[in-house]
């Protein structure tokens, strides 16, 4: 029985130490002649004057790449080692007029990093995402796993809309809705962005209280603009 357990033990750990798990935002690997950092996967609806299609969004990848040889890298097409899919479909990457610092290509010195973004257009529905680099002198290949961050202006305005609607609805509860309100009291978050700080709350209720639903998420959207959401990093 013992060597059954034992047996057991060992064909576990072999299993456990042989699988190895994905990567996500801000995590880099490498072979011995480059690294990769995935920086940040970021979705939005419009980039300067240019739209998704219907139901897309853009999906913006930030990376960085470091030529680890002591010897200049040729120019590389980079968008030919990275492969972004989901729900086992794979997109291929768009050129958008109005996003700065595109990088595609390019050439590394010995030592020298460079980071730059690459566009997708993505349905909006998905949440997770699947990036695939291979090391081009290697071949050997790397997988993240990440959720991008949503700079979205009009989700994130319909969320924060949400969010103070359920505040107004606690604060008429008879007698005890204020202190609920008070007590169950936070800043307003959306997938871990920080959108409404607390004390800013009460202020953004009383400027929108008279105002139509139209105008109300035409003043919150151009709340969140002003403080800086919508942005690409």
């Amino acid at each position: 029985m013992k060597r059954i357990l034992l047996a057991a033990l060992v064909i576990m750990l072999v299993a456990l130490t042989g699988c190895t798990s994905a990567l996500s935002h801000g995590s880099e690997s490498n072979d011995e002649a480059h690294k990769f950092l995935l920086v940040l996967g970021q979705v939005t609806d419009q980039v300067d004057s240019e739209f998704p299609g219907e139901e897309e969004v853009f999906l913006i990848i930030k990376y960085e790449v470091e030529n680890l040889q002591n010897q200049d890298d040729s120019l590389r097409q980079w968008t030919d080692y990275i492969e972004i899919e989901a729900d086992e479909e794979t997109y291929e990457p768009v050129l958008l007029e109005g996003l700065p610092d595109q990088m595609w290509e390019t050439t590394l010195a010995a030592g020298e990093a460079k980071t730059g973004y690459i566009a997708y257009t993505v349905p909006d529905d998905f949440e997770d995402f699947d990036l695939n680099f291979t090391f081009p002198e290697s071949g050997s290949e790397v997988q993240y796993v990440f959720r991008p961050v949503d700079r979205r202006i009009g989700v994130n305005a319909d969320f924060v809309l949400e969010r103070l609607n359920q505040i107004e609805r606690t604060k008429r509860i008879p007698v005890i809705g204020g202190l609920l309100a008070s007590i169950s009291s936070a800043p307003i978050r959306h997938l871990g962005v920080l959108l409404v700080p607390e004390e800013e709350i009460n202020d953004l209720l009383d400027e929108t209280s008279e105002l139509s639903e139209e105008a109300r998420k035409a003043f919150v959207e151009d709340y969140l603009l002003t403080h800086g959401h919508g942005l690409l990093e």
